[in-house]
């Protein structure tokens, strides 16, 4: 069964019970299941002023994550939806359990919201350590590990957290709070990520402003992909390092090989058919990369991080054409907030790496992001 249908079979009747006749009523009845236009993970399902939100399952396509009634907290709920989990919005008191997710609380201007944070040692953005400096904020887990009482201190009308295959984590499904899986690192289009905007804008009742914020994106990405669609000789690239002996390589069909190919390069493993990183030895990479005209790598860095530095790490990076010539795409994570801001910011990505690799399409323009390691 598609995923589509799935939704439809579940909506229909489970959450309104309908039978076969009124399925047929029902469907002639206006329902609509919203796109979206790019992600994969999430859809919003209506039928009569009735919303759902669906968080699909990245490992299993048939499978739902998180499944919610969304309804305003201005009105009062019905009988009929009493027995279903229900999210009572605007969210006013909210968990965030990853950068991207409070970022976009950020985007849409509604930074009040976040009552709580992980990880806060590696958060850059003034806003959100002005807030735990003054406990507005405050941080529920650190190196991985969770602290219960806080989060039950907060009482979050909601918990944002990062899903993966091995299940919810003990702490957060005894905490008593309302859980929503945010799977959006899964999306596997840049503008897949950004869309995830308008999930918060359901949760804060800032649709409208999350629309035209996403509509705004889309338009600049697609302006500028079709800038590349006419080069000729497109460069070849490959990306990160070696690590702990196994060097993890983009696939094919990952978020990172989109934004190569928009930006009019031609990604050296391109042919891979994953959607995921992948491990290859370091020799498999230098005879099937050393020729490339460029090479992308994204680190966090403490202080100037240079070619010298690199050959320091492996002698065997300076065989690289692209290390020879210095062509070198880096962006240093911690000076740019690189994980808390470019989700929402696909096309400033875009922009940087067109404008690094075709200077003349966007003459003038200064990055943000990525530059030529120095």
């Amino acid at each position: 069964m598609s995923r589509i249908n799935l939704v439809i079979s579940l909506l229909v009747s489970i959450l309104f019970g309908c039978t076969s006749s009124e399925k047929n009523a029902a469907t002639d009845d206006k329902d609509s299941i919203s796109g979206p236009s790019y992600a994969v993970g999430f859809q919003i399902f209506e039928q009569k002023s009735v919303r759902k939100l669906l968080i699909h399952s990245p490992w299993n396509e048939n499978s739902l994550l998180s499944s919610f009634i969304i309804w305003p907290d201005s009105i009062p709920l019905p009988d009929s939806l009493k027995s279903s989990q229900v999210i009572f919005t605007p969210v006013k008191r909210l968990i965030t359990l990853s950068s991207t997710q409070w970022a976009a609380a950020l985007k849409l201007n509604n930074i009040g919201v976040i009552k709580g944070i992980s990880e806060a040692s590696y958060i850059q953005n003034t806003q959100i350590r002005d807030r735990l400096k003054a406990n507005e904020s405050i941080e529920v887990a650190v190196n991985g590990t969770y602290k219960p009482e806080l989060i039950i201190q907060i009482n979050p009308d909601l918990v944002l957290y990062s899903p993966d295959p091995s299940g919810i984590p003990d702490v957060l499904s005894r905490s008593g709070s309302t859980l929503l899986a945010w799977p959006d690192y899964y999306e596997n289009h840049p503008l897949g990520r950004a869309e995830w905007i308008k999930v918060m804008g359901l949760l804060l009742q800032k649709e409208d402003e999350a629309n035209k914020l996403f509509d705004s994106i889309t338009h600049s990405y697609n302006h500028l992909k079709k800038l590349t669609v006419t080069i000729v000789e497109r460069p070849t690239i490959f990306a990160d390092k070696e690590f702990s002996g196994q060097w993890y390589v983009p696939g094919g069909k990952s978020y990172m090989a989109c934004l190569f190919h928009d930006s009019g390069a031609d990604y050296i493993w391109a042919d891979n058919p994953s959607t995921a990183s992948f491990p290859l030895g370091i020799e498999t990479i230098l005879n099937r990369a050393h020729e490339a005209n460029y090479w992308r790598i994204a680190q966090a860095a403490t202080r100037d991080y240079g070619y010298d530095d690199l050959k320091g790490e492996n002698e065997i990076y300076a065989s690289f054409k692209a290390f020879q010539q210095k062509k070198i795409i880096f962006c240093n994570t911690s000076q740019t907030a690189y994980f808390e801001r470019s989700q929402f910011e696909p096309q400033i990505v875009l922009s940087d790496l067109i404008f690094l690799m075709h200077p003349g399409l966007l003459p003038n323009y200064q990055p943000v992001y990525y530059h030529f390691l120095q």
